[in-house]
């Protein structure tokens, strides 16, 4: 049996200690009527609490999905120890896809999608990724929600769109677009890094952090000082993300050569 108390010890923050309890709780669900049993989606911060909370667990079978590889927000599937997810693998998920063509030359963004899902009173934990391709829209979401998407979601800021419910293997995965920026910098730290990768002052910067719109690996972050290592990501609310890809040599004037990849 899994000591809940024992890992529940170990967390600190109390969301992060609610968020494990709900899941906890999925998994025992899976156990005690043997079946599957799902969570909501979660954003890359929260897999990576409950990832750390699970580890060594091995009284528990789980995987996440959300519908493709690559995919950023996923769902955590849990089962009996005697149903290996080997015999699963995606087509099992409680998945779907609402495919939307725009009726307009308007270009719609990730934004007025996701604006015009929460107008229908849908939480945000329902949907999984949003994946905009100039007039078309899949969403991700729960097999639960997606009838009454399709429903329901025939505008997106004004415009009228056309929806059609598709299963999750019909989904068809845009190509990310990426913009590599090769630089130096005077440190590591967020402050620096976020104005090389956003283009921005560092008072700029600055601002954002005392808005509470900076988040470094999918978590808000007050610190202009934090050191950000290969594989972070800084995040900007309405300015997209950055990756710190590289971190290269040090100059002979001592600024540090960095590669950075900013979604577009």
């Amino acid at each position: 049996m899994v000591d809940r108390d024992l890992i529940l010890k170990k967390i600190v923050k109390i969301e992060d200690k609610l968020l494990v309890s709900k899941i906890l709780d999925k998994a025992s669900k899976a156990c005690n009527i043997s079946r599957v049993v799902h969570s909501d989606f979660l954003d890359p911060y929260q897999q990576g609490v409950v990832e750390r909370a699970l580890t060594g667990c091995k009284d528990i079978n789980y995987m996440f999905t959300g519908g493709y590889a690559g995919a950023e927000r996923m769902i955590l599937m849990f089962s009996p120890n005697f149903m290996p997810f080997d015999d699963y693998e995606n087509s099992y998920a409680p998945l779907k896809t609402v495919h939307l063509v725009s009726k307009s030359r308007d270009v719609l963004s990730h934004r007025d999608y996701l604006g015009a899902l929460m107008s229908l009173g849908i939480k945000r934990e329902k949907i999984g990724d949003i994946l905009v391709r100039e007039d078309i829209c899949d969403i991700i979401v729960l097999e639960d929600m997606a009838e009454y998407i399709a429903s329901n979601l025939d505008r997106v800021a004004n415009t009228r769109v056309e929806p059609e419910l598709k299963y999750i293997d019909e989904l068809e995965v845009p190509e990310l677009k990426v913009k590599e920026i090769s630089t130096t910098v005077a440190s590591l730290r967020l402050d620096c890094i976020a104005s090389a990768g956003f283009g921005v002052s560092r008072s700029k910067i600055v601002d954002f952090i005392k808005a509470e719109k900076v988040n470094l690996n999918w978590e808000m972050t007050d610190s202009l000082t934090k050191q950000v290592k290969e594989g972070d990501t800084i995040s900007i609310k309405g300015k997209g993300r950055v990756l710190l890809e590289k971190v290269g040599n040090t100059t002979k004037k001592g600024r540090v050569g960095v590669l950075l990849k900013k979604l577009i």
